[in-house]
């Protein structure tokens, strides 16, 4: 363990300058909007008419589904997008967005541990619903620069390297669990392999509202689970317990992608790297795929991002030493190897780690 340093005082202005990169990713993000003006006309005819119409086939999709005329009118032309998606008849799209959306239950898991964090008190992060909620209408490349950006102004070393301000329960962890695999995967996987097209589409409904089903269920666990949370004798159980529920969502999505791989047709270059930049594509589903390449390229540069700085902070004031050369180099290799987005939730737990050997250490002396 390396000699832990006085935590400087660092004020937000400071630490949102050293930020601004996220809201560049957002800039980059914004431009890419653009590119789904092509299937534009064609999502707002399949809204109309309520079916899916190809070359080939004419699905029914669903027209309002919550009996809520605003949510209704909003997911009308959201899941109408997800079926060009899910419906396997942009087969690039499809095999792109299912890795894409498999692996963000990973970060999702990360924002909704950083929201029970005691320290975290600035509104953002501490009620994600909302950003996530907005995310489902938007896009998350957009919103999540943003929401890592707040993320990182408000949350200084010190509320890491406070236990008081930094420990999570176990109750909170096992809480997060259960609502990942029931407001997030179950509804999840049968959007993309349901045998009925028009089953993906209700799944699909259900599967957009993730963030009020999690939020729901989390918060109801958490207190179920508290109560009967009772010490087994386990020296470190929040360690086990992120250790699972981090581990399980990084084990599905190397499961995905390496079944994305072995099935896919396209090159990993041409099904994941946006081929437009500068100018924008004329085909309309080819543009809808490119927006939802960068969605995901977006998403994740701001997710590592966040984690660096951070990483950057724990540094600083001594709890790790890091050859950044190194670090990349090795994230990158292994993010061919076993999906872009597996390493998020592993690298976040890597973080947790250092930090619970920190304060337990610092905790030891304290005593001594």
């Amino acid at each position: 363990m390396t000699e832990r340093a006085v935590i400087p005082a660092e004020s937000r202005f400071r630490r949102a300058l050293y930020a601004l990169p996220f809201l560049a990713i957002t800039a980059l993000m914004t431009r890419a909007f653009g590119m789904a003006e092509p299937i534009g006309p064609v999502i707002e005819e399949m809204v109309k008419t309520s079916v899916f119409t190809t070359s080939s086939a004419n699905i029914p999709i669903i027209k309002g589904f919550y009996g809520i005329s605003v949510l209704d009118g909003i997911f009308n032309v959201v899941t109408v997008a997800f079926a060009n998606l899910q419906f396997y008849f942009d087969e690039k799209a499809y095999w792109q967005s299912l890795v894409f959306l498999t692996d963000f239950a990973g970060m999702y898991a990360v924002v909704q541990l950083e929201a029970y964090r005691p320290g975290n008190t600035f509104i953002i992060s501490k009620y994600p619903v909302v950003f996530l909620f907005v995310s489902q209408m938007i896009a998350i490349g957009c919103t999540a620069p943003i929401f890592f950006f707040l993320a990182y102004v408000f949350t200084p070393a010190y509320k890491l390297t406070t236990p008081s301000l930094g420990r999570l329960s176990v109750g909170t962890c096992k809480a997060i669990y259960v609502a990942i695999i029931l407001g997030y995967y179950v509804p999840h996987f049968p959007s993309y392999f349901n045998a009925s097209l028009e089953r993906r589409n209700w799944w699909n409904w259900i599967w957009q509202l993730f963030p009020v089903w999690c939020c729901s269920i989390t918060f109801a666990f958490s207190k179920v689970f508290a109560r009967m949370n009772k010490s087994n004798g386990k020296l470190n159980p929040e360690r086990d317990a992120l250790r699972i529920l981090m581990g399980g969502c990084s084990v599905l999505s190397m499961g995905v992608w390496w079944y994305t791989v072995a099935s896919m047709k396209g090159s990993i270059f041409e099904v994941f790297v946006p081929q437009y930049l500068i100018t924008y594509p004329q085909e309309p589903s080819l543009g809808l795929r490119t927006v939802i390449q960068f969605d995901y390229i977006c998403c994740y540069a701001a997710g590592y991002m966040w984690l660096a700085y951070h990483f950057r902070d724990l540094e600083k004031v001594g709890v790790c030493s890091i050859s950044w050369v190194r670090a990349i180099s090795v994230t990158v290799v292994l993010g061919f190897l076993v999906g872009p987005g597996t390493l998020f939730p592993i690298l976040w737990l890597l973080r947790e780690e250092l930090l619970m050997a920190a304060n337990g250490e610092e905790m030891k002396e304290a005593r001594d």
